[in-house]
């Protein structure tokens, strides 16, 4: 997992994971714990079952493919709000993103604390 403040170029960070051949995927960072798992199913166009709780967010990201079999660049945008006024449920969603990510080798995760 990479992660990165507010001084960070988001559109930088995509055009790097693109050159690397990579689909990128941005979720817009929430308020608390619930926007946040509402912008994960709206940023990643998940299936009607994903049921706004962590465990469908880890059944959810495990499943997560491409289209044409690239490699994932998801990229947590705008996650200094939730950081700040909700930091247990930035925890837990910062923990399920970085224990999927090391059971898969096609998914990237970034993080932007802005």
């Amino acid at each position: 997992m990479k992660r990165f403040d507010g001084n960070a170029s988001v559109r930088a960070l995509v055009a790097r994971a693109r050159a690397a051949g990579r689909v990128v995927r941005i979720v817009e960072g929430g308020v608390d714990k619930h926007s946040s798992l509402v912008a994960f199913a709206e940023g990643l166009a998940l299936p009607k079952w994903f049921g706004l709780n962590l465990d469908a967010l880890t059944d959810a990201l495990r499943d997560l493919t491409d289209d044409d079999g690239r490699e994932i660049e998801l990229v947590w945008d705008r996650v200094g709000q939730l950081h700040q006024s909700d930091p247990k449920a930035y925890g837990a969603i910062l923990a399920v993103l970085l224990d999927v990510e090391a059971e898969r080798d096609d998914l990237h995760v970034t993080v932007v604390d802005r």
